[in-house]
């Protein structure tokens, strides 16, 4: 089984090269995106005298951050636009499974 890029990345703060073999680029260079913003959040708090190991690091961040971050970075029409298709999609499934009843 594959493990998400994000995951693969957020395991620890050390580097992780990109591999073309395991990784798509676009969600691996989001992911190295994220593992910045946790590192420098990371290091805001040691600032302020609190020590945060990186895997806590990782939890408080998801939880602060996450959401604004990806609003941030991703355009909410295509956001939207996503989610519309998923919708249709999801719509027409159910109805083949209806028809199909």
């Amino acid at each position: 089984m594959k493990i998400p890029v994000i995951d693969y990345l957020l395991e620890s703060e050390d580097y992780v090269p990109f591999d073309p073999q395991k990784h798509d680029k676009l969600h691996f260079n989001m992911a190295r995106l994220v593992k910045d913003e946790i590192r420098s959040h990371k290091w805001i708090e040691a600032e302020k005298g609190r020590i945060l190991h990186w895997r806590g690091a990782v939890a408080e961040w998801m939880d602060l951050y996450y959401d604004q971050f990806i609003e941030a970075i991703i355009p909410q029409k295509r956001l939207m636009k996503f989610l519309e298709r998923q919708s249709r999609n999801c719509r027409d499934a159910l109805k083949d499974v209806v028809k199909a009843l």
